[in-house]
């Protein structure tokens, strides 16, 4: 929602409008990428720390191992993973999974990747461009079509 507030609002330009979307969209990955993973770390270590109580209290399950259930968001999740891998996550990012989610799925399932972050960077320039465009050849239509009423 960003682009057409920066367009009609504040009458910035492309280059104005495209520098601070990805400016604001850069920063919320960086951000999120950092809340993820200290949510991830507290998860782990919440579960670690759950999971080393009950083997004290039952020491007969130290040997035991849960058995995975595969549910039908688990296999949705990695039927994503699987057929986009992290360059359609990361394109899917800004536009339909939002900056928090894209960053939170990227950090969780593709950490061991070294680029993560230059894909979702790409990702947000790729639509702030395409967003950017749109936004601002429709107001440039707009500003004629009332120019002449």
């Amino acid at each position: 929602m960003t682009f057409p507030v920066a367009i009609i609002e504040f009458r910035f330009g492309i280059g104005e409008t495209l520098l601070w979307t990805n400016l604001g969209g850069i920063l919320g990955i960086y951000f999120f990428a950092y809340l993820s993973r200290k949510i991830l770390d507290f998860w782990h270590s919440y579960y670690a720390r759950k999971g080393i109580n009950k083997k004290r209290r039952n020491p007969e399950r130290l040997n035991t191992r849960k058995k995975n259930v595969f549910t039908r968001r688990n296999r949705r999740i990695v039927a994503i993973k699987s057929k986009y891998g992290l360059p359609g996550i990361a394109l899917a990012t800004p536009i339909l999974l939002s900056i928090p989610v894209g960053v939170f799925i990227v950090v969780r399932y593709f950490n061991h990747k070294k680029y993560k972050f230059m894909f979702l960077v790409a990702g947000n320039f790729i639509w702030s461009l395409i967003y950017t465009g749109f936004y601002g050849f429709s107001f440039h239509i707009f500003q004629r079509i009332t120019a002449v009423l």
